[in-house]
């Protein structure tokens, strides 16, 4: 499936959502205000709390200068389960935690077969 497929299966109501959603996301984990950003967007921060609880969409220039501001591109502000930098880390993180156990676990395996070579295990 395209990105521009995804974004049309959406109601403009789900992508309103989603799009308030990725923008609060994104300005709370650089840190900024509903203020700060509508600053660096030149918008109101009444526009920027509208947008975040979904009861605005932002125009074409507004949406290219919120996704500057907010050091990300259009895309991943419409797009849906959008992942942050630090999201994307944790899957790391648990993605090796269950690959170190699964090589532990071979392992033990291993010298079992080792130690028994004769035994079916």
């Amino acid at each position: 499936m395209t990105n521009i497929t995804i974004l049309v299966m959406k109601t403009d109501r789900e992508l309103k959502d989603i799009f308030g959603q990725n923008i609060k996301k994104r300005r709370e984990y650089r840190g900024l205000s509903q203020e700060r950003l509508a600053e660096q967007a030149n918008v109101s921060k009444n526009t920027i709390s509208d947008i975040e609880s979904g009861q605005k969409f932002a125009r074409a220039k507004t949406l290219v200068l919120l996704a500057a501001a907010l050091e990300t591109d259009v895309y991943e502000l419409l797009k849906p389960d959008s992942i942050l930098p630090d999201k994307v880390s944790d899957i790391f993180v648990r993605y090796n935690e269950d690959l170190k156990e699964s090589m532990e676990k071979l392992g033990k395996k291993y010298m079992e077969r080792m130690r028994n070579p004769g035994e079916i295990h």
